[in-house]
């Protein structure tokens, strides 16, 4: 049995020039499949991205503005069966992925993406890559928090 977990209709929560997506999971195990949690707009061309990799341990990343890949691909290797504190900052030309209180990436060039109103655990436009994992905590910030904050909210 799984529970199935999306929401939409919340796009006036969420300010899609600035933000913060803000998780703390963990993999049921770690058994080599993709499983997705998305912030969309429902669509291929804006999303952000968090998710168990088919690779042992590594949690991929992703963020995709108006159809063009702002933060590429990017895989971050940690204990995936251990609960993990991830914050995902977006913000025109200002993007950082923060783990259990230390920064992993982060990059000052491209767009936010449009439109973000829907968080869904699966892929954000079709229905594979279900999310199986546990989740303790899940936050939207409508406002793109400080590296201080970041580290404090993942530690």
């Amino acid at each position: 049995n799984q529970d199935i977990f999306t929401r939409d209709g919340i796009g006036s929560l969420i300010n899609s020039t600035e933000g913060v997506l803000f998780v703390e999971m963990a993999a049921l195990s770690d058994d080599l499949t993709y499983r997705y949690m998305t912030l969309s707009d429902g669509t291929s061309n804006n999303y952000i991205l968090i998710s168990f990799s088919n690779t042992s341990n590594d949690i991929v990343f992703a963020l995709v503005s108006n159809g063009v890949t702002t933060v590429p691909t990017t895989t971050i290797n940690k204990n995936t069966t251990d609960y993990n504190k991830i914050a995902f900052k977006w913000k025109a030309n200002d993007f950082s992925i923060w783990i259990n209180g230390v920064e992993e990436y982060s990059k000052n060039t491209g767009d936010a993406p449009l439109g973000l109103s829907i968080i869904n655990f699966k892929h954000q436009a079709s229905n594979i890559r279900y999310f199986y994992g546990k989740v303790k905590q899940l936050q939207v910030y409508d406002t793109a928090l400080t590296d201080t904050q970041l580290a404090s909210l993942t530690s």
